[in-house]
């Protein structure tokens, strides 16, 4: 019996220290971030069409853009059962043109061309102010492989910090989750859903 309880101590510590690990080797030895290649396989959490905050509003007509936003798997699923987002969450999202008229399609929007890509991660050890790092993964040129994290003076840490419904994410946006922030309690006791961003 001593032995199975020592088993499973180390088993939960060799499961903890990696789990520690895993932000870490998403960065490359200048400290940026990678920008992972496998998002689409991770679990999708929302679709927005045309979201803007505060004073950025759309150029006159111009199309309004999707932003998809997804999740490592193993943070929704500890998100699912807590209501929180645990350390080495990292969040990609996709901007892309919406299309009006392609193929058989005669009203309503479709997803087009990709447009922009942007990441958040919680790593408290890394980004002792908040927690939450920000990141940018456009260029002129297109994509880049890795990104820096944006400064502290970057609007979205401002705009995360004081709308963030769940800790520093919009998970007013995720319908599926709301709800379970919602029943666990981790909805910020301050969130206002009448509230407009600044």
């Amino acid at each position: 019996m001593k032995t199975r309880g020592l088993i499973s101590l180390w088993m939960a510590t060799a499961a903890l220290r990696a789990w520690s690990a895993e932000p870490d080797s998403q960065f490359n030895t200048q400290g940026e971030l990678q920008r992972p290649k496998d998002y689409r396989e991770w679990v999708f959490l929302t679709s927005g069409l045309g979201m803007t905050y505060g004073p950025a509003k759309a150029q006159p007509g111009q199309a309004p853009r999707f932003d998809n936003v997804f999740v490592k798997p193993e943070s929704y699923r500890e998100f699912m059962r807590t209501g929180k987002w645990p350390e080495g969450t990292l969040f990609i999202l996709e901007v892309r043109e919406s299309v009006e008229n392609s193929s058989i399609n005669n009203g309503g929007r479709t997803q087009g061309g990709h447009v922009a890509m942007e990441a958040a991660m919680k790593d408290s050890r890394r980004f002792k102010e908040g927690g939450w790092g920000y990141f940018t993964f456009d260029s002129q040129q297109g994509l880049v492989d890795a990104a820096k994290v944006l400064p502290r003076t970057a609007t979205c840490y401002a705009c995360h910090s004081r709308n963030g419904a769940v800790e520093w994410t919009f998970a007013q946006f995720y319908p599926a989750q709301f709800e379970v922030a919602k029943k666990q309690g981790t909805v910020r006791a301050d969130y206002d859903p009448d509230r407009k961003a600044e």
